[in-house]
């Protein structure tokens, strides 16, 4: 058997099982583990039809598998959990936090866990499904005006979230989570996701890509795979409609979660390339996962896919590129590639 082989025949196995056993009916204080202990040890798979013939092979973490669907259930349990372990968080205290979707359902489980009130600042470029999915989780909204309307989102309806959020956290009782400095984001990252990466491959990996949005996923990633192999080759992901890392004029995009700007934790030297990805690539890429390989997932994801199958076709066939599937499709139901099916 070759190492291929191998390596494809334990990663069809990885899933959460990996995950410690429940402690025996009557042996502690605690009534169980909570729903937290859900985050994280996602599956890792290969793309076996839209990966390029002669290719590297590529593999995609199922972030949406996740409780909220997310990749940022791990950033929310980071950001809180820093909090607490530094005296920033104590009972009664109100968590406020600016987000686009995907963190403020991530925030409203764990605080809802933690028994923390939220209140999120959200813009009505935002897919509906996100806003609901964040209500019924508990979180308190408040949907600001969006600068060019549903599902287009600018670099100015971030800045605006952001900027609302920060009025809201100077009012007394108030801890603002702040995702886009928040200390403890990359570590998190870098401490279970790419920690996974790493491990699911079987230290192969040799390329990694992925869009800038907080750039904390990115960041921890980048670090935990380099500190075994310095080789491994990162590269970031920005949308060509608002392409700030690379130079490019502010506009309009469609992956929900990207940011379209330079975010603050963002370090150029960390990547070794930075990519714009154009919107209808994204979205035909990301019908194309979920007819073809069964992923059903985010606009964000399939660009995440361009980007790897961009580096697969770069690379050859002795290379292993992995990348995330962000969040999952039920998010974008009322958005191209799923409004139109």
């Amino acid at each position: 058997m070759n190492s291929r082989t191998s390596f494809r025949i334990e990663m069809h196995g990885c899933t959460r099982a990996s995950r410690s056993p429940l402690p025996a009916v009557g042996s502690g204080s605690m009534p169980g583990p909570s729903i937290l202990a859900a985050i994280g040890n996602t599956p890792l798979v290969p793309l076996r039809v839209v990966a390029p013939a002669g290719g590297a092979e590529v593999w995609v973490k199922l972030e949406y598998l996740n409780p909220t669907g997310s990749m940022k259930d791990r950033m929310a349990l980071a950001m809180i959990e820093g909090a607490e372990r530094d005296g920033l968080l104590e009972p009664g205290t109100t968590v406020v936090e600016y987000t686009g979707g995907s963190t403020g359902p991530a925030l409203a489980l764990v605080c809802a866990a933690k028994g923390y009130r939220l209140r999120i600042v959200i813009s009505a470029c935002f897919s509906e499904e996100r806003l609901r999915l964040m209500r019924a989780l508990g979180a308190e909204l408040e949907v600001i005006p969006a600068v060019e309307g549903p599902g287009r989102v600018t670099a100015q309806d971030i800045q605006n979230m952001v900027d609302r959020a920060a009025e809201l956290a100077a009012e007394p009782g108030m801890y603002a989570t702040d995702q886009f400095r928040n200390p403890y984001v990359a570590a998190g990252f870098r401490d279970t996701l790419g920690r996974e990466i790493w491990d699911q491959t079987g230290g192969r990996v040799t390329a990694f890509c992925h869009g800038v949005g907080t750039s904390g996923s990115l960041m921890g990633v980048s670090e935990a795979l380099r500190a075994h192999d310095p080789g491994v080759r990162i590269v970031a992901l920005e949308p060509a409609g608002s392409a700030a890392i690379t130079g490019g004029p502010a506009g309009t995009f469609a992956m929900q979660g990207w940011v379209g700007s330079i975010p603050p934790q963002f370090d150029r030297s960390a990547v070794d390339d930075v990519w714009t990805i154009e919107d209808d690539d994204a979205i035909g890429m990301t019908a194309r996962l979920a007819r073809e390989e069964g992923i059903f997932a985010g606009i964000s994801s399939g660009a995440n896919v361009v980007g790897a199958l961009r580096l697969a076709g770069q690379l050859g066939p002795d290379a292993v590129v992995a990348t995330l599937a962000v969040d999952s499709g039920f998010k974008y139901m009322t958005a191209p590639p799923y409004a139109a099916a």
